[in-house]
C-alpha cells in the first residue's frame, strides 16, 4: 500500500464545508485482511488479560474500544503510522499533524448498544479544539443493520457545546438545539472504505443487531501545535506534561506523509 490515494480540490471543499467525508476502498484487498488480522489479534491478546468477573460499564457496552494499540504491538504500527492515511488527514484538514491515539472499535453482535451522538475533542487533554480529524476505517463491512457511523453536517463549527456524558447520554436537541432541522447523513461502508470526520462534528452510531462482530480502526490525528490543557486522559497521564506543554513527539509522532 503506498502514500497514493488521490483527492479532488472538490472532495477536500466537501470535508471543510461539512466536517465529514467517505472514502472508499482506501485501502487494498491484501493490505486489508493484514490489518484486519494485525488488529483483531492485538484486541485479543488485550481482552484474555481482563478481567472477565469486572462488570462493564454502560460506557463499555457500547463496544470493546482497544486505545493505542500502536504503541503495545509491532504488528499493528505500520498501519496506523502509515503514510497513505496521514497524507489524507493532512490534505483534508490543511494542516502539518501528529497521532493523537489510535482505537479498535469492535461493537459485538446483539449486544453491542448505540453511540450516542457526541462530539470527540471534549474528551481530549487539547487546549485548542479544531482541526483534530480521525479516520475510521470498516474492517469488515459497516451496515445500518449493525452499526455504522452518522453525522451532522456543518457541526464541527459549534465549539462551545457542552460533552455528552457518555455514560449517561442526555438527549441531542437538549444539548445542541442548533442541530434541529439539519438531517444527518448516515455513511454505509464497505470492507476497506472509510471516513474522516472533523473532532467537533457530531456523529452516532447505532447498536449491532447482526450476528457478526463489527470491527473497525480508527486513528486520530492533532494538529502539531496541540497543547495539553491539564484534562485527565489516560494516555496524556503517562507523559507527566505540564498544562500548556506540546505533545511530545516519542508519544505523539508527526506523521509521514507521501
Amino acid at each position: 500500500m503506498n502514500a497514493e490515494y488521490p483527492l479532488t480540490a472538490q472532495q477536500i471543499a466537501d470535508y471543510q464545508r461539512d466536517g465529514f467525508i467517505k472514502l472508499e476502498q482506501v485501502i487494498t484487498v491484501d493490505d486489508l485482511t493484514a490489518m484486519r488480522n494485525a488488529v483483531a489479534e492485538a484486541v485479543q491478546q488485550e481482552l484474555a488479560e481482563d478481567d472477565p468477573a469486572r462488570e462493564k460499564s454502560s460506557y463499555e457496552q457500547i463496544f470493546i474500544q482497544k486505545v493505542n494499540l500502536w504503541a503495545r504491538h509491532e504488528s499493528v504500527e505500520p498501519f496506523i503510522l502509515h503514510p497513505r492515511f496521514a497524507t489524507l488527514a493532512t490534505q483534508l484538514s490543511g494542516r502539518t499533524l501528529q497521532i493523537w491515539h489510535d482505537q479498535a472499535l469492535f461493537k459485538e453482535p446483539h449486544t453491542g448498544a448505540k453511540t450516542p451522538w457526541h462530539q470527540d475533542t471534549h474528551y481530549w487533554p487539547h487546549q485548542q479544539k479544531k482541526d483534530q480529524t480521525t479516520i475510521w476505517i470498516a474492517l469488515e463491512d459497516a451496515t445500518v443493520h449493525n452499526g455504522c457511523m452518522s453525522f451532522i453536517p456543518g457541526t464541527h463549527e459549534l465549539d462551545d457545546i457542552e460533552s455528552v456524558n457518555l455514560h449517561d447520554p442526555q438527549e441531542l436537541y437538549e444539548i445542541a438545539p442548533q442541530t434541529k432541522g439539519v438531517k444527518p447523513v448516515t455513511c454505509e461502508l464497505k470492507a476497506g472504505d472509510c471516513t474522516f470526520h472533523n473532532g467537533l462534528t457530531f456523529h452516532y452510531a447505532g447498536p449491532n443487531r447482526s450476528d457478526q462482530m463489527r470491527q473497525a480502526m480508527a486513528i486520530i490525528y492533532m494538529p502539531d501545535d496541540t497543547t495539553y490543557s491539564g484534562y485527565p486522559h489516560r494516555i496524556a497521564d503517562a507523559f507527566n506534561l505540564t498544562i500548556g506543554d506540546p505533545f511530545p513527539e516519542t508519544g505523539f509522532p508527526r506523521v509521514p506523509i507521501g
